[in-house]
Order: structure tokens, then sequence, then C-alpha cells
């Protein structure tokens, strides 16, 4: 496994929220040169650590077909592969497989498994599919956003205003966010200032 740094893994964090960022956009987001982004992408392609970009589909759109699950014994796994309304396969032995099948109707799935020629064992319509975001797990040397001490742990992912921050401890990340109040607040103050100094200044005039 090739090693990370925390840039790489920003950048994966970034890439998993919206794999349609520019080169340009992710070098803004990690404060980094356009040219350093696209060679991590370039190695991180290369190395297979990514190995696609996707688009998460309206699952109204996906609706269109049934998905249902089988248990199926064949002898020609290979034929598997010629259905693309087969959209996931699963080994269990040599010969017993767990597949999952996306039809319009029973007239679709009675064509797959004569085509396929595969011996059904179970069959189980899907009736809800719950799709789970799992964390990158890869051990990154990288350090605390906020207290700078280096995370040993699994870090808290923050998103904030299009950043990817990393912290320690439950602590840095409460304090940060505090900080992070405080500075918008101060900033709102200033603003205000300025608003009411223009305010002035335009009665003065008047």
């Amino acid at each position: 496994m090739m090693k990370l740094d925390e840039i790489d893994l920003k950048l994966i964090y970034l890439l998993m929220d919206n794999s349609r960022l520019s080169i340009s956009e992710l070098a803004e987001r990690l404060g980094v040169s356009r040219p350093t982004v696209k060679s991590r992408l370039d190695r991180l392609e290369k190395e297979g650590v990514i190995q696609r970009y996707t688009i998460k589909l309206n699952p109204e759109l996906q609706r269109a077909s049934n998905v249902v699950a089988l248990i199926i014994k064949t002898d020609e796994p290979e034929k598997l592969q010629e259905f693309e309304e087969i959209i996931e396969i699963n080994r269990f032995t040599s010969k017993k497989y767990l597949i999952k099948v996306a039809v319009e109707d029973m007239e679709g799935l009675r064509n797959v498994i004569e085509g396929a020629g595969f011996e059904v064992l179970e069959i189980m319509p899907i009736l809800e599919s719950i799709e789970k975001e799992y964390p990158p797990k890869v051990k990154v040397s990288f350090k605390c956003d906020y207290c700078g001490k280096e995370i040993t742990g699994e870090p808290i992912v923050y998103k904030y205003r299009n950043k990817v921050y990393f912290f320690c401890c439950e602590t840095c990340f409460r304090e940060f966010k505090k900080a992070r109040e405080n500075l918008e607040k101060f900033k709102l103050k200033e603003k205000d200032k300025v608003e009411h100094a223009h305010e002035h200044e335009h009665h003065a005039h008047n």
C-alpha cells in the first residue's frame, strides 16, 4: 500500500463528497497549487487508491428496475459477466454465488436465468437498499488542525466552507468551531461598523 499523507487524505475526502470537483477547485480548497493536485491525483490513480470516479443517481431513476438477490449454483461463472442486468456478483464456493439482478419484470428475470443457465437455490426481492459511507481506512501520519499534535487514532473529519479539517479529539473540534464562530461574529461587527461609517458620511454630505 502506498504511503499517504495529509494532503492525499484531504483530497480523497473532497472527492468522496463531490467527485466532479475540478483541479482548480481542489487546489483552492486544499490551499496548494494546481500541479500539486494533478500529480497527487495521477499518483493515487496509478497506485489504485482511486479506482474510478462515479456519480450518485437520484433514487427515483433507479426504481425503474426491480432488484432481486439470488443464491445460485453455476459451472459457468464467466457467463454471469455477459448480462448487464446482473449488477453484482459475490462468490461463496467454487460453484455457489450470491448475485443481484436488476430487471423490469419477472419475464426479464426469467430471461437472465435461462440465458446464463444457472441453478437458482434461493430468490429474494430487495425492498430497500441503504448505502453506507465509509471513511477510508488508512494509517496516515498528520497533525490536528487545531492543536497541531500528531493524530494517532481515527480523526474527526469536519467540512467547513468547502474545506476539510482533521481533529485529534472532541475538545479540539469544539474549540475550533468556537474560534470560527467568534471570528464570524467579529467580521460581522466590523462589517456593521463600516456600513454605519458610510451611512454617517452619506448623511454628513447631505
